[in-house]
């Protein structure tokens, strides 16, 4: 096998990560800090991982409110209408569902998170944080299936997020990379918002 294509993409995805841990957060993001601040410390405490979260609503809708993805994700945390619903339903102090009003959908999208990280097995909490999510984007069934499946079920990176319990190989690709690219790629940017769990070395 010819090494030079693959140590050019190492290098490459080197340098993404290492850019975007240069970078500052986009002006549309600040708009939206003191929310999702307040939300992440009533939901997580003062330790709370803003800058997961700041990452996740990067990844799934570049801080745009508006948009509609092709899979009909919806606004700032790409809520589909049936988990939008489900969420409304679980914690009826968020109101009824409003996937593009941005205030919906951090609220939202931060239960969700807590509550798939408390259904997860995890070592760590940067395993917890790998395992939810996935779990956010796939579907909680799928991680709770591949961590029956592997042993010790906890281990998330290299470990648990390498096994399909049943998606397509499209969307299983999609879903693992998921948690890294906000944890590694796009979480380094919020840094200076809050940073509670510490996934150094799990790359």
């Amino acid at each position: 096998m010819n090494p030079v294509p693959v140590i050019l993409a190492a290098l490459l995805l080197g340098w993404t990560i290492f850019a975007d841990v240069f970078s500052a957060p986009p002006a549309a993001a600040l708009k939206y800090r003191p929310d999702l601040t307040r939300e992440a410390h009533f939901v997580f405490g003062l330790r709370a991982p803003i800058d997961y979260l700041a990452g996740q609503i990067h990844q799934e809708s570049g801080w745009r409110p508006g948009i509609t993805a092709w899979d009909n994700g919806r606004g700032l945390a790409q809520f589909m209408d049936p988990t939008a619903k489900w969420v409304a339903e679980k914690y009826p102090e968020v109101g009824e569902p409003a996937p593009y009003d941005p205030l919906w959908a951090i609220r939202a999208m931060v239960r969700l998170d807590a509550f798939n990280a408390g259904k997860v097995a995890a070592e760590t909490p940067c395993d917890r944080w790998g395992a939810g999510l996935k779990a956010y984007n796939a579907g909680l069934g799928y991680v709770l299936r591949a961590q029956k499946r592997f042993n010790p079920p906890g281990r998330w990176f290299g470990g648990v997020e390498l096994v399909n319990a049943g998606q397509s190989a499209k969307n299983f690709e999609y879903s693992r990379l998921y948690p890294r690219w906000i944890i590694f790629k796009h979480a380094p940017r919020y840094a200076a918002w809050g940073s509670g769990v510490n996934c150094e070395g799990r790359l």
